[in-house]
């Protein structure tokens, strides 16, 4: 006989079996009607909240479905609080630092003393029975300032990558006792215990990134600040600085360790891929640095990231460089890499070759241009293009698409893919320099150049308070005008940052669009400028010799020693090397940089690295002469074909070339010939144009056989009807 107990396990076995047997209905799960109206999940902003007692502020609610979609129609939302004493929520959403009325309109953030309300709640949303995640509301007596305390002192900076835990604290002068040290100090009471969580923000998060519990990770060299806030009221800038680098060391990606290379000859369309170490501050070094790599002349190699790639036969200087805004943001002062020699094999393309005169033509004609097709056979002068005025001065941009000069009739450009003139603005000035990156032209009216009717050389502007110096840039199209006399010629870094501007009172202009334009005096009478490759040191050619100035702080550095007096200055592009003509040949300075060593506290007094040069002198062999124009190839790194420096003397009848490490020659040019006048290089350093007097003739110079292969004559004139020279010629870069 079974007991009790077994009977009843037996008819709930059988119950059982009934039910797995689909004989019941009990498990089946009915799904809902309307899915898309369901709501899966409740979510509130903001996710936690400090307020003042008797402040309100808003909560918003929202929901999804389970398949994450927007719930339709919106569904009803109800809130709770954990201590409606502290903290209530009217059905509209609005949040009291206190109680609300019945009519949810007046918030009262007092107790029943009068005391203001503080603690701590939590509220919820609800719909359809889900409710959110809590949202914690602290009530607070009025903040009036917040405070974060300062990094160490003994703490320089964070090398990439490392933390910094910041604290900050709210204080109130509604509270008392004030306390009598700080953080808040006397006046105030510290009351951050009673604000919850502090707002955390960074002035540059591209320097160092801030987290919601106030960690701050470095990025990248520079300073940032560092904020908290507490509802509206923030706490003043703290700095926080990312280690600058002391030294960039740029080489070929995949080198073995300690075995950089650090030049190459490839093929045009070849690549090679670049990579940029850092040894910072500390002394940590950051393999693939957050710095830039930029090609000073990219119409010989291109960079794409850490690509770079021939693009025509020529040298180019490959650099990397920490540059403000972008890497060293806030300290300004720019730290360059080794330069890295690139030299692309081959030969130029054709090009065009662009010539006109200074001279205004006779009344009722305009003033003309004359374009060269080198890929002609024969080459020929070719259809001449109206010009807006007289010109005094030509420069291209690296591409060659823009040619820039200064006219009678003010600042006008070449477009070279249409072959038209257009005048961009009317002041009357000589172009300096145009900068690598083709967004800024500088012009001065001070500067020297053939009279439009007689051909005497002067200033533009001869009266020293109306000198003026201009800075376009071309790609937004602005211009800014500065009252600075006697600016005659210009150079730029390889990375367009800063600009050196000699001026012939003894000052040197430096112009930035990150810095306001600065004014250094030197003495002497100033006549040039030039940059080296890498862009370590700028150098001013004057009566006085050479000065060089470290472009990091702008302050005068070890220079150059020259043979005699400097008449003009240059530099090649894939090397530190400065050329400077003196009276009887050249001095060609090779630069050596020592760089900076860490662990060092970077500072505008200590930025420069070390320089010493070596000097090579070449004698033409011609007696004394006045340099008209010094051309420097951009391969400038030994014997071979591109290394041809040439100088176009007055009042000789030749062209002067130089190779380094080679004795000098002479070219003579033809009969009739009086003196070259102007010219340009073909960007691997074979062939030269120029604009020749007496004959008036525009001339080809092979410089691998040193001689004038071809005249091509024009027909200029005067304003009294007589034959112009073609006294203002250039070659477009590609």
């Amino acid at each position: 006989m079974q007991s009790c107990a077994a009977k009843i396990g037996l008819v709930t076995l059988v119950v059982a079996l009934i039910a797995g047997c689909g004989g019941g209905s009990s498990n089946v799960i009915t799904p809902p009607k309307n899915p898309a109206g369901t709501v899966g999940q409740v979510t509130v902003s903001p996710g936690s909240i400090s307020i003042v007692a008797g402040q309100v502020i808003t909560i918003t609610p929202s929901a999804v479905n389970p398949t994450g979609g927007p719930v339709s129609p919106t569904p009803t939302f109800t809130f709770n609080s954990s201590n409606t004493a502290i903290t209530s929520v009217a059905p509209s959403g609005d949040v009291c630092g206190g109680t609300w009325d019945a009519l949810f309109i007046v918030c009262n953030g007092k107790d029943a003393a009068g005391n203001p309300i503080a603690g701590s709640a939590v509220i919820t949303a609800s719909a359809q029975g889900v409710t959110s995640a809590p949202v914690l509301v602290s009530v607070h007596p009025p903040v009036t300032s917040v405070v974060v305390d300062p990094v160490n002192p003994a703490t320089t900076c964070f090398s990439i990558k490392q933390t910094h835990q910041f604290t900050a604290h709210a204080c109130s002068t509604a509270v008392t006792p004030h306390d009598t040290t700080p953080p808040c100090g006397p006046g105030a009471k510290e009351i951050s215990n009673q604000v919850g969580n502090f707002s955390w923000t960074e002035t540059s998060a591209s320097v160092a990134s801030v987290d919601a519990n106030g960690v701050a990770t470095a990025n990248a060299p520079g300073v940032t600040g560092v904020i908290a806030s507490v509802g509206t009221v923030a706490s003043p800038f703290t700095n926080f600085r990312s280690c600058m680098p002391v030294q960039i060391r740029l080489h070929l990606n995949g080198d073995p360790a300690g075995q950089p290379t650090e030049s190459s000859s490839i093929a045009v369309a070849a690549t090679l891929t670049m990579q940029a170490d850092m040894v910072d501050e500390n002394n940590v070094t950051t393999n693939s640095a957050p710095v830039t790599i930029l090609s000073n002349n990219t119409e010989i190699a291109q960079l794409v990231g850490v690509t770079l790639t021939g693009e025509s036969p020529g040298g180019a200087g490959i650099l990397a460089a920490c540059i403000p805004p972008t890497c060293g943001s806030g300290l300004l002062m720019p730290v360059y890499s080794n330069i890295f020699n690139l030299t692309v094999t081959g030969s130029s393309p054709v090009t065009f070759v662009y010539a006109t005169t200074s001279f205004t033509p006779p009344a009722g004609t305009a003033p003309t241009m004359i374009p060269i097709d080198t890929s002609k056979n024969p080459i020929v002068a070719g259809t001449a293009i109206t010009l807006p005025g007289a010109v005094n001065s030509l420069i291209f941009n690296a591409p060659g698409s823009k040619g820039y000069m200064g006219t009678t009739a003010g600042f006008a450009a070449l477009d070279t893919a249409t072959n038209t003139v257009s005048l961009l603005d009317p002041f009357v000035g000589k172009v300096l320099a145009v900068s690598p990156d083709g967004s800024t032209v500088i012009l001065s009216n001070a500067a020297s150049v053939p009279d439009p009717v007689t051909g005497v050389v002067g200033p533009i502007q001869p009266i020293g308070p109306s000198q003026r110096l201009v800075i376009v840039n071309v790609i937004n199209n602005t211009v800014q005008s500065f009252v600075l006399p006697g600016a005659v010629a210009a150079a730029f870094t390889s990375d367009s940052f800063k600009a050196y501007i000699a001026a012939n009172n003894g000052n040197v202009y430096v112009f930035s669009p990150q810095i306001t334009l600065q004014t250094l005096t030197i003495g002497g009478t100033n006549v040039d400028a030039a940059t080296l490759a890498s862009s370590e040191f700028a150098y001013i050619a004057n009566s006085g010799g050479i000065a060089a100035l470290g472009t990091c702080n702008n302050a005068t550095a070890n220079s150059p020693t020259t043979t005699s007096a400097v008449q003009l200055l240059g530099s090649t592009q894939n090397a530190d090397i400065i050329v400077a003509v003196n009276q009887s040949g050249l001095d060609i300075e090779t630069a050596t940089i020592t760089p900076l060593t860490a662990p060092l506290a970077l500072t505008s007094a200590n930025c420069s690295p070390g320089v010493s040069y070596s000097d090579q002198v070449i004698d033409f062999g011609v007696g004394p002469f006045t340099a008209r124009q010094l051309l420097v190839p951009t391969n400038g790194t030994g014997g071979t074909n591109g290394s041809h420096i040439v100088v176009l003397p007055e009042l000789m009848n030749k062209v002067l070339v130089a190779v380094p490490g080679s004795a000098a020659a002479s070219i003579g040019l033809p009969s009739g010939a009086t003196e070259p006048l102007s010219g340009g290089m073909t960007l691997d350093g074979n062939t030269l144009w120029i604009g020749v007097n007496g004959t008036n003739t525009v001339d080809e110079i092979n410089l691998t056989s040193n001689s004038d292969v071809l005249q091509i004559k024009t027909s200029f004139t005067k304003s009294d009807g007589t034959p112009a020279p073609p006294n203002i010629v250039g070659v477009k870069p590609h």
